[in-house]
């Protein structure tokens, strides 16, 4: 794996732990409730459990497609011979290390609300707008590393923080 293909789990997996937590939580989180310490790490874990085997499926589907096609460009009957060669335990290999960042990373981003929500307890906005600058900070990331212009990307996803908050709000998850 690269450093080139780093930057698709590192963002999808903190982008997906802040955005869950804050789903789950910010029923707690906006009424200046506490979150005991064991729940906090069981929603980080949980947060990044599930993106993270959300991200092997896609990622692994989406490196298998890529044999797929490359062997019908080379005109090959099947793909069975690249996916049970060294290139299919390459994927594997790939798309299991980019899930454990995945991971990784879901738990830090998870972590981010849920640690100011300990540090700042009773406090109903300081989680959330920790949460909502951590969003414009990714996606001020992305803008850079997608040569995309800033000022959309970082409110586009304080936008998707405060949606995703005031969503999670009125579901009640967590509460």
């Amino acid at each position: 794996m690269n450093k080139n293909n780093l930057l698709f789990p590192i963002t999808l997996g903190l982008s997906d732990g802040i955005i869950t937590t804050l789903m789950l939580t910010s029923r707690i989180l906006l009424t200046g409730g506490s979150i005991p310490t064991d729940l906090i790490f069981r929603i980080a874990f949980g947060a990044s459990f599930v993106g993270g085997f959300s991200f092997f499926i896609a990622e692994y589907s989406r490196l298998r497609e890529e044999i797929a096609r490359t062997s019908k460009m080379l005109i090959m009957r099947s793909p069975d011979k690249l996916v049970k060669g060294k290139i299919g335990r390459d994927i594997l290999v790939e798309a299991v290390l980019a899930t454990s960042l995945s991971v990784l990373t879901g738990f830090t981003g998870a972590l981010i609300p849920l640690t100011f929500s300990a540090l700042f307890s009773g406090s109903r906005i300081v989680p959330e707008l920790v949460a909502w600058i951590a969003l414009a900070l990714l996606g001020a990331g992305l803008a850079r590393s997608v040569q995309g212009k800033y000022v959309f990307w970082i409110i586009t996803m304080i936008v998707v923080g405060i949606i995703i908050t005031f969503l999670g709000f009125f579901l009640n998850l967590v509460g």
